[in-house]
């Protein structure tokens, strides 16, 4: 198959910025006695700010009423602590993608965070971005991907989506993209739904270039 678009997650897939989310939400959880887990938090990755509240929340059993305040609390704390990165070899992989593919952004953050946070000569090479206040339904529902495909005019089987977490994978499946998944804050157990799992995201470039089995599934280091 050859592909026309990739759309790419931002957290834990351009951005090495899971674990100071995790940080800065633990912070503001902990303001209402409340103490979360990394491992659970890594699994909801995709899910906007508002959705991650209200889970931790319902999960201990406290208001929902709650949740403005947390996701306030978090978004000061992450903004003002944060070290944003982008993964090794995420920014040539973009610049060379570009080239040959229409790129989007489909992320569960706020449009506010992701602009901050990405330089705009990066920003800039997506033709499209789709963020968790640009939708009525979050991951893991297909909304996400399904507005991502029709702004970029492509039908989903002509676009791969590229994702690390089973939120992010089962929205873009249940839109129709064929979906790569990175090990990058997850093990592989937690992936399987995706087409495809590799260890690092350069790894991609050889798969949607036909160059290796798109079965294969990439061992975890």
């Amino acid at each position: 198959m050859n592909y026309d678009a990739v759309i790419f997650d931002f957290d834990g897939v351009i951005g090495r910025t899971m674990e100071d989310n995790c940080r800065a939400w633990d912070v503001a959880f902990r303001k209402i006695g409340i103490v979360i887990d990394q491992g659970r938090y890594f699994l909801t990755e995709g899910m906007n700010t508002k959705g991650v509240a209200e889970m931790f929340l319902a999960h201990h059993g406290a208001s929902s009423s709650l949740g403005d305040e947390v996701v306030s609390s978090k978004e000061r704390y992450y903004l003002e602590n944060n070290r944003f990165e982008f993964y090794p070899g995420v920014i040539e992989l973009l610049q060379k993608f570009s080239q040959r593919f229409q790129l989007g952004l489909v992320s569960g953050a706020g449009f506010d965070r992701l602009k901050m946070a990405m330089p705009s000569n990066i920003l800039k090479l997506f033709s499209v971005i789709v963020t968790g206040d640009h939708v009525e339904h979050p991951k893991p529902h297909p909304e996400p991907y399904q507005k991502a495909v029709r702004m970029i005019g492509y039908e989903p089987p002509r676009c791969v989506a590229v994702e690390n977490a089973p939120y992010g994978i089962k929205s873009a499946k249940n839109a129709g993209l064929y979906c790569i998944a990175i090990c990058s804050t997850l093990e592989r157990k937690y992936l399987s739904e995706a087409d495809v799992i590799v260890n690092n995201i350069v790894d991609i470039d050889s798969i949607i270039s036909g160059q290796k089995n798109s079965g294969e599934v990439y061992a975890i280091s």
